[in-house]
């Protein structure tokens, strides 16, 4: 039930976030329909989830990687810039191993945000394929990859 409660809430307030921001002007007519949809919009999110069979999992690694995001983007522009301004991409394509705890819902995304990479499939919940401008994996994959993200 805790469980349950903490999840409409957690959505209910994203996507109350979500719904304020896209707002150009916001009254407290808009305010108020914001907050109801966004409470509706929480109980059948709640309500799908279990009905499609999903569930939150492998978020052992989550925290170093999420710690490792910012850094990631700004080497990423970095390599990006790089390569577009001094030579053509030397781009890879690789396969990267996740490590236990790890899951490729939320690995993949967190890959992705850095500039120069790409996750261009995810062909198995611990694996997924990457296109990098760069070799030697970044700190994201580095702290989600099982050999530090070459495989």
């Amino acid at each position: 039930m805790r469980a349950a409660t903490v999840e409409i809430v957690v959505w209910c307030a994203v996507l109350f976030g979500v719904t304020v921001v896209s707002i150009s002007t916001v009254s407290p007519v808009e305010l108020t329909v914001a907050g109801l949809a966004s409470l509706g919009a929480a109980f059948a999110a709640r309500r799908m989830r279990p009905a499609a069979g999903v569930r939150v999992r492998g978020i052992r690694c989550a925290a170093r990687a999420a710690v490792s995001l910012p850094y990631a983007v700004v080497r990423g522009l970095a390599v990006l810039v790089s390569s577009v301004a001094a030579r053509p991409a030397e781009a890879i394509v690789r396969r990267v191993r996740l490590r236990p705890g790890a899951d490729a819902a939320w690995a993949g995304p967190l890959i992705a945000a850095s500039p120069d990479t790409c996750v261009i499939g995810i062909p198995r919940d611990d694996v997924v394929l990457v296109h990098a401008l760069r070799p030697e994996a970044g700190p994201v994959e580095a702290a989600v990859a099982r050999t530090g993200g070459r495989r």
